[in-house]
């Protein structure tokens, strides 16, 4: 077996590309197939053909999400199926996360927690209903991982709702349905202990420039432009030395007076991209290609320089719209709505990948905590409860080495942002994370994705060697990232 992973796809029937997608975005080795590879690790969704056994028996490991009644032709502990909201997902860290999905449900000892009965008191000693998510099966030399949650499937998902955007906060937003980041952090770290089950070091690329610890950035949705709020956040910007990326909504602002003398000056010091013409959703391709020509004009029609990004308006993002912006030439998109608190990747649906990379952000934000509180009748949130918000996001973030992306509105994040926004660009660099912007990550993230290496196995080593090696990416072996001269590594497996 051979140093990399393998994601089976069968020439009819259902395939996500979830794998694939979540592969891409780690940027580790892997090869799509629809019949057997030597690969050292192989990933299944709901289906185990037949040579998959003589595979697993000789030393081979599988994992298969989304397993159910019909999927081994051995009793993997089938119960039944059901509809659940949430697992727990704290053995890596990831906490509980909401999937609300329909599943099978597996008995056996495992990893991951979820229950049939949610939301329910626990009495004493006695657990009824709780399962596995993750189960274990040695087979011949190898070993079987599965799981009956379509957690592959799930990374695919679209759908928004309001809920919760964090466990460190009591906040809720319009933001993605299920906890796509939480999933894909328990799958890479199950596919790195099956990579290890397998006798080899999990390779894979490092998520941020220069081996920077995070990356920090700060972006506005432009649906409107209050005047106040764009000095002030112009001001801010050019006393940190930062890049506000403001994305601009035709509808929202057309009619302000001054419009164009504001977006001079805003282009001047930050960045201008597409938040659409209309402050709403769209349904068909065609819709949104008109939408988003019509912004385009508007904006060539002013005179003002614009990145090839974009924000849905509300969030609301739909594979239509992806595939539109493609088409028109987008580089990335950024959409609460779709993906929140989680990595760049590119979007695989129904095994296709159609659409520009998503950059997802946290789904915090100022405009509606203050629109809660008044809904309440509550004071507006003061500058130092909003700093200390941000920071415990920060600090949650950088636990799990994940982006600190962030987004708001200027009527709102600009009356607070001379008083927090220096403090927080302080804090985020004081703790190690890069102090970058969306338009600048998103194109290093696409220069990552283009980043090509090599993996070999001979004589008891393991060759990795970067095909074309930009300076700012580094090699990540196991989580320890390498020294940024590094283009070949020899790894002795003895060793490991």
């Amino acid at each position: 077996m051979n140093p990399y992973f393998a994601i089976y796809k069968p020439e009819r029937g259902s395939y996500s590309g979830g794998f694939e997608q979540l592969l891409r975005q780690e940027k580790t080795v892997y090869k799509v197939s629809d019949e057997r590879t030597d690969a050292a690790v192989t990933c299944f969704e709901g289906v185990f053909p037949q040579w998959a056994y003589e595979y697993v028996g000789q030393g081979g490991i599988a994992f298969v999400s989304g397993a159910d009644s019909r999927t081994f032709d051995f009793d993997a502990g089938y119960l039944c199926k059901a509809g659940i909201e949430w697992i727990d997902l704290s053995f890596c860290n990831a906490g509980r996360a909401r999937i609300s999905s329909g599943i099978s449900v597996f008995a056996g000892q495992g990893k991951g927690e979820l229950t049939l009965h949610e939301f329910r008191t626990i009495k004493g000693k006695h657990r009824p209903g709780f399962y596995p998510v993750f189960l274990y099966k040695p087979y011949g030399k190898g070993l079987i991982i599965y799981s009956g949650v379509p957690l592959s499937e799930i990374l695919t998902y679209e759908g928004s709702t309001l809920r919760n955007t964090s466990e460190a906060l009591d906040f809720d937003e319009r933001i993605s349905s299920v906890d796509k980041q939480k999933v894909g952090r328990a799958l890479k770290t199950v596919l790195m202990e099956a990579m290890h089950e397998a006798g080899y070091p999990y390779v894979s690329l490092w998520y941020f420039p220069d081996g920077a610890r995070s990356g920090f950035a700060y972006s506005i949705d432009g649906d409107g432009l209050l005047s106040q709020g764009v000095d002030d956040l112009i001001e801010v910007s050019q006393k940190t030395d930062t890049k506000f990326l403001f994305y601009i909504n035709k509808q929202l602002c057309e009619d302000d007076p001054d419009l164009k003398e504001k977006l001079k000056r805003i282009s001047e010091t930050n960045l201008i991209a597409s938040h659409a013409a209309l402050h709403n959703a769209h349904n068909s391709y065609e819709d949104n290609i008109r939408d988003i020509e019509e912004h385009e004009e508007w904006m060539n029609s002013l005179g003002i320089p614009f990145e090839k990004s974009f924000a849905s308006p509300r969030g609301m993002y739909c594979q239509n719209l992806g595939r539109a912006l493609k088409d028109k030439g987008f580089r990335h998109t950024r959409d609460f709505g779709y993906a929140i608190d989680d990595y760049p990747y590119y979007p695989m649906n129904d095994g296709k990948q159609e659409v520009p990379l998503q950059i997802p952000c946290d789904g915090f934000n100022v405009c509606r905590w203050m629109l809660r509180n008044e809904e309440l009748g509550l004071d507006k949130p003061s500058g130092e409860q909003i700093l200390n918000a941000y920071k415990l996001l920060i600090d949650k973030k950088l636990e799990q080495d994940l982006p600190l992306l962030f987004f708001c509105h200027p009527q709102y994040f600009g009356l607070y942002a001379k008083e927090i926004y220096p403090q927080m660009v302080d804090y985020a660099r004081s703790k190690g994370a890069l102090i970058t912007d969306y338009i600048f990550y998103g194109d290093f993230w696409i220069e990552r994705d283009g980043c090509e290496y090599y993996l070999s196995f001979e004589d008891g080593k393991m060759q990795v060697e970067l095909l074309n090696k930009d300076p700012r990416i580094r090699l990540c072996v196991d989580g320890k990232i390498c020294d940024p001269e590094t283009v070949h590594l020899s790894i002795d497996l003895q060793d490991e």
